[in-house]
């Protein structure tokens, strides 16, 4: 073979095989597996968005019923408080009465005389029973607590025996070991007692005629000229009446009530459920009263008690006075209740808060229903946990900023009151600054907004140039409720005071026509305010005048003149501020004329001429018992100030505890101040020395 020829490949080699590639074979591989990717990644996303919106669906959840918790507490709380006050306010009013009727010279007296015949030996009943001091001492008595709610009284000696009673059959009489050591013990050794309500089978240590229903007594000490202690003085009154009646007006909701006990588990009050507890299936259920209901589970074994009476149990054997549940339990009328409970050791006995478990944990409902959203589509659950976690976020603030309501912008908050902030807005065509009042969110009940609703509509119909002006009111958007009034100039008489001490008499004698013109005409239409203090006159600089005087805050007003009209403050809380309460609305907050505004007056034009209030007291139980009980110190003997005689008596009538010893009208006020001003000028160009005075300090420290 010739050297250029090919060389021949060795025996049994084999040729490779050549593959070829398919590009759309190969793209289509590619596509899948760019596929499967993007489905794991959709699953892993899916996996991932589901876990976080289990664990934040969980946390809104745990967020909400914290805040709930929190919210449940607070309230059952105040109540309790509230009602604790109440009670030793009301308490305190009945043992003040009952020493003065002790101290009377009649009555110790003939309680002499009858103590004196009971003590001889082998002295019968009828003795004594039927002595000649008994018919003037029961004729007294029976005078002075006429009207005061009193039923009954009794004049019960050392040993425990009665030996004066408007009721005869009840003279010669013992009572029973308990009423000896609450009330007779304690008055031998010189104190005044309230015994908690008890029936009077219970009272009597033998059986006799009595009333059909449970009584509450105060006990006191009489004592002979000598000082000894001779007898103790009883007044019993029906439990029923004012005791349950303070109890009976904390209900707030459609399932709220408060009620006493003690630590047997028994009722002393009466029971919002009556209806509720008469449906039962068993027969031997009747309609229950004061001291006839135990706190006991329907349908459970005798003797068995509510969460609440062995929570309260426990508390008081630990040393602990109250105590708050709000895991649902069975409440005595058969409902799920959450509730709270206060011991009042002084009292013998313990008041709780109660509310159904429903009514107070309602928001979480809706949770639930979102929960399911969840599970049922994603897009659903991705919604509902963002609205269940703004819910949280509006739970726990105190208000939100709305930036605008109807037809006004709102800028910052220039005032804040319990159940709603005030801002300072424009109006969009006006651009005229307006004060905006809007009800806070977590304060929007019915019960609250009808109250704000009532404010605004009742002021705007009020036109006199010193009482704020209503422009406008309506819904924000969010459905809260909101009023536009007029922006002022000024201060309040309280900050004015506080800064500058005492006002010259002149002054106050300008700035009080003003305001005594401005009530007038609110008298005249029916209304009375019900809150004239110092925090609610404003001194403004108004139209170009000094010392203009404008009444504010309506939010506690009162059209007396409709016959028909009732108060929508269902609790019937002493809303207001006490020291400068009528006598007569610290007794009973609905009771309220024209001299009701006539007496706060006078306790301002006093703040305003002496630089400090008429009465002064460390805590509100003893501040109430002064204005109800000691006479308000006269004005000239206060102030540092000469004070003209028709002034001085002027506000001595004002401060008169007995509405009737007031003047009947502020036009009669008007009058006796127009007198006043004829000597007392105060001229503009005087109010605008005061205002430049004032503001003076004001920019001496923005220099510093």
């Amino acid at each position: 073979m010739s050297d250029d020829a090919d060389a021949s490949e060795p025996a049994g080699t084999a040729r490779p095989l050549i593959h070829t590639v398919d590009p759309a074979h190969e793209a289509a591989r590619e596509a899948q597996r760019r596929r499967t990717r993007l489905r794991g990644a959709l699953a892993f996303s899916v996996f991932a968005v589901s876990t976080l919106l289990i664990v934040a669906g969980t946390w809104t959840y745990d967020g909400v019923e914290r805040s709930l918790r929190e919210l449940r507490t607070d309230a059952l709380q105040s109540v309790l408080h509230a009602q604790a006050k109440t009670l030793e306010v009301w308490i305190a009013n009945q043992e003040h009465d009952i020493r003065r009727l002790a101290r009377d010279a009649n009555v110790r007296t003939q309680v002499r005389a009858l103590v004196d015949i009971a003590n001889q030996p082998g002295v019968l009943p009828e003795q004594y029973c039927t002595a000649p001091a008994r018919r003037p001492l029961v004729a007294q008595l029976n005078d002075a607590l006429s009207g005061s709610g009193a039923v009954a009284f009794n004049v019960i000696d050392r040993s425990g025996r009665i030996v004066a009673s408007q009721f005869r059959e009840y003279c010669g009489s013992q009572v029973s070991r308990f009423v000896l050591e609450q009330g007779i013990e304690p008055a031998f050794r010189g104190e005044t007692r309230f015994v908690r309500p008890h029936a009077e089978t219970a009272r009597l240590a033998a059986p006799q005629p009595q009333p059909d229903r449970a009584l509450v007594w105060v006990e006191t000490p009489v004592r002979d000229d000598d000082g000894d202690i001779i007898a103790a003085l009883g007044v019993g009154e029906y439990a029923h009446a004012q005791f349950a009646a303070i109890l009976a007006a904390a209900r707030g909701g459609d399932s709220g009530e408060v009620y006493a006990f003690d630590c047997r588990g028994v009722m002393l009050s009466e029971s919002r459920f009556v209806g509720d507890i008469d449906r039962r299936d068993d027969p031997s259920a009747r309609e229950p009263t004061t001291l006839s209901l135990q706190l006991q589970p329907p349908g459970s074994a005798a003797g068995t008690a509510t969460r609440l009476l062995e929570a309260a149990r426990e508390g008081i054997a630990g040393g602990h006075p109250t105590g708050v549940l709000l895991d649902p339990y069975p409440s005595y009328h058969g409902g799920e209740v959450v509730g709270a409970w206060q011991w009042l050791p002084a009292l013998d006995m313990g008041i709780a808060a109660e509310m159904s478990a429903e009514e107070a944990y309602a928001p979480l409902a809706v949770l639930r229903y979102a929960f399911g959203g969840v599970f049922a589509a994603l897009a659903v659950a991705v919604v509902a946990a963002l609205a269940a976690w703004f819910s949280v976020a509006l739970l726990r603030s105190e208000s939100s900023r709305r930036l605008r309501v109807g037809s006004y912008v709102l800028g910052e908050r220039i005032g804040e009151g319990g159940i709603a902030n005030v801002y300072l807005a424009r109006h969009d065509l006006l651009k005229r600054p307006t004060a905006v009042k809007l009800l806070k969110s977590r304060r929007a009940t019915d019960e609250m907004t009808a109250r704000f609703k009532r404010e605004a509509q009742l002021a705007s119909q009020l036109s006199h140039p010193n009482t704020i002006e209503i422009f406008d009111y309506g819904l924000a958007p969010d459905g809260l409720f909101y009023y536009a009034m007029e922006y002022l100039d000024g201060e309040t008489v309280q900050a004015l005071v506080k800064r500058s001490g005492a006002m010259p008499v002149a002054r106050v004698v300008h700035l009080l026509r003003q305001v005594c013109a401005a009530l007038a005409e609110a008298h005249g239409k029916g209304l009375v305010h019900r809150d004239i203090s110092p925090s609610n006159i404003m001194v403004c600089h108004h139209g170009g005048e000094y010392d203009f005087a404008k009444i504010i805050d309506f939010g506690l007003v009162k059209n007396f003149a409709e016959p028909h009209s009732h108060t929508i403050t269902r609790t019937l809380r002493i809303l207001g501020t006490p020291l400068y309460m009528a006598p007569e609305r610290l007794r009973d907050p609905a009771d309220v004329d024209a001299r009701t505004d006539i007496y706060a007056l006078g306790t301002v034009a006093y703040f305003m001429l002496t630089g400090h209030d008429a009465f002064d007291s460390p805590d509100e139980l003893s501040l109430t018992t002064k204005v109800l009980n000691e006479p308000a110190p006269s004005v000239s003997g206060a102030a540092a100030q000469a004070i003209p005689p028709e002034l001085d008596a002027l506000i001595a009538a004002c401060l008169h505890k007995q509405r009737e010893d007031r003047p009947q009208r502020v036009v009669d006020m008007l009058e006796v101040l127009e007198s006043i001003a004829r000597a007392e000028r105060w001229t503009q160009r005087d109010a605008e020395a005061a205002w430049q005075a004032q503001r003076a300090p004001d920019a001496r420290d923005s220099a510093a």
